[in-house]
């Protein structure tokens, strides 16, 4: 049975509602935020109710001005102070994935250096840590699938895995969604799925729109059967804007895609 989760967006108790209706796994994304008041309170309260659901959980970690593969010491060092916070969250959590993006921005590095320091980055990260949870990383502004399918590579280690996000390759890169599944193959351990308009350059327009499955222009029908055919282990995490949620989940209920 597909393994299908819901991104909260920030609002955990309304969508752990959803999950629980529809019997879907969630992708906490509280903890983007790193800095939030009363951090052990609003641990212990997502711990407790992620207890009752009996479905897949992860986590997405902070991601705001962070670069695995910068040079510079401070920023390397902040975003390993990061994916260490997530992952001890996670662990509290019960969660079994950590979304984290790259952080590379294309132009700004030469990318075999950068994939370099990426290699040494993982495997200071992994020394001493368990095979109990998967790094999943997200694409966000690469133009292909080439860096992330080097770093990959070159860590060579099953608790990295990418998380293949179809509305930002849609939006941002140079090749197409399905290009992406094909040529990064099983290293996909997970999907963030929602739909958009792809690059519009319409003034003060955001074209990562977040829409609902159905509501842009990306063929999800194409993509989930790319999906099944090239990385059939991977989850499927919705992360449409919450105004769309439950009609992406009745789509993919009546499309006869994973749990019915």
């Amino acid at each position: 049975m597909k393994d299908i989760r819901l991104c909260d967006n920030g609002e955990f108790d309304r969508i752990i509602k959803l999950s629980e209706k529809y019997n879907l796994g969630i992708e906490v994304q509280t903890f983007t935020d790193p800095y939030l008041d009363n951090m052990d309170k609003v641990i212990e309260h997502h711990r407790d109710k992620l207890k009752l659901l009996n479905k897949g959980k992860s986590l997405h970690a902070p991601y705001w001005d962070l670069n695995l593969g910068s040079k510079i010491h401070g920023i390397r060092n902040e975003t390993m102070n990061m994916i260490n916070f997530a992952y001890d969250t996670a662990k509290k959590l019960g969660c079994s994935e950590i979304v984290f993006h790259n952080g590379y921005i294309p132009g700004s590095s030469y990318p075999p250096k950068w994939v370099e320091r990426a290699e040494k980055f993982w495997r200071e990260f992994f020394e001493n840590k368990g095979d109990s949870i998967t790094i999943c990383l997200e694409n966000q502004f690469e133009l292909d699938a080439d860096i992330i399918k080097a770093e990959i590579d070159a860590v060579n280690d099953k608790r990295l895995k990418v998380c293949l996000d179809i509305g930002h390759a849609h939006a941002n890169s140079k090749i197409s969604v399905e290009e992406w599944i094909i040529e990064l193959g099983d290293r996909i351990g997970y999907y963030h799925l929602h739909n958009n308009h792809g690059s519009q350059y319409i003034k003060n327009h955001n074209n990562d729109e977040h829409l609902g499955l159905t509501n842009g222009n990306i063929d999800i029908n194409n993509v989930l059967d790319l999906s099944e055919q090239y990385s059939p282990n991977a989850v499927w995490s919705l992360e449409p804007q919450n105004e769309y949620m439950e009609e992406s989940i009745k789509w993919l209920k009546k499309n006869r895609r994973g749990n019915k």
